[in-house]
């Protein structure tokens, strides 16, 4: 009976894509404290109202799935069942020595995970598709950008919830009515963030806001040099 030793790059393919794997669970795990961290940083560096809105969001979004949590568990009782794994399947950090930086609970149900990375998709789907036309109008290098986002966005959402229901941590039914309540938080949100702070809250990207001049009564001016000196018509 013969058998295969297993070469140097064998061992080196498999421990990598261990690494990769246990990252990305890894990563995915951190959402969306990690996204809520993320988004308050970038609005301290950059002084940018949409990422500080945006981390108003993210925190409107974990308020809502505790809301959410405890609607059901008053009306049905405990929906998750106590044999799923606890500490694998948890959203959040993991580590239990900075116990400040866990103010919210995270296992809840329905599917914690999957629910705040929807509502930040349906978000940021929404925020794209508000300047999309503005993209449009700014050249070919532009045109393509907003399908590319949208793109992204649902790719990330679907290797998400492939990732969660691979761990066993949801099942499919959960998972559905976790990600209904999501894209319903994630417009509710973004139209009440929207009249409150503005269309330029939303505005990640810093885009100028195109409007016409025809549509406000307003007057267009044409600016022609000339021999005799600049000339200006209505």
């Amino acid at each position: 009976m013969s058998t295969t030793t297993p070469t140097t790059m064998d061992w080196l393919w498999s421990n990598t894509l261990g690494v990769i794997t246990e990252s990305i669970q890894e990563i995915s795990s951190l959402i969306p404290d990690s996204i809520l961290f993320g988004s308050l940083l970038l609005y301290f560096l950059t002084q940018n109202l949409a990422y500080g809105v945006f981390g108003i969001f993210v925190i409107e979004t974990v308020l809502s799935h505790r809301f959410f949590s405890w609607l059901s568990s008053q009306s049905v009782g405990p929906s998750r069942s106590p044999l799923m794994p606890g500490v694998i399947c948890r959203s959040g950090y993991k580590t239990p020595q900075f116990k400040p930086e866990r103010m919210f609970l995270h296992d809840n149900y329905p599917s914690y995970g999957l629910y705040s990375i929807t509502s930040i998709a349906t978000y940021l789907w929404l925020a794209t598709q508000e300047f999309a036309n503005t993209m449009d109008t700014m050249g070919s290098e532009w045109q393509s950008r907003a399908f590319v986002a949208y793109s992204l966005i649902g790719t990330v959402v679907l290797l998400f919830a492939i990732v969660r229901w691979n761990k066993g941590c949801e099942s499919l039914g959960e998972m559905v009515i976790a990600a209904i309540l999501a894209v319903l938080t994630g417009i509710v949100f973004y139209i009440a963030n929207k009249r409150l702070f503005g269309t330029e809250a939303m505005n990640f990207l810093g885009l100028p806001s195109l409007v016409s001049k025809d549509s406000q009564g307003s007057p267009i001016y044409v600016c022609a040099i000339e021999k005799n000196g600049p000339k200006t018509t209505a």
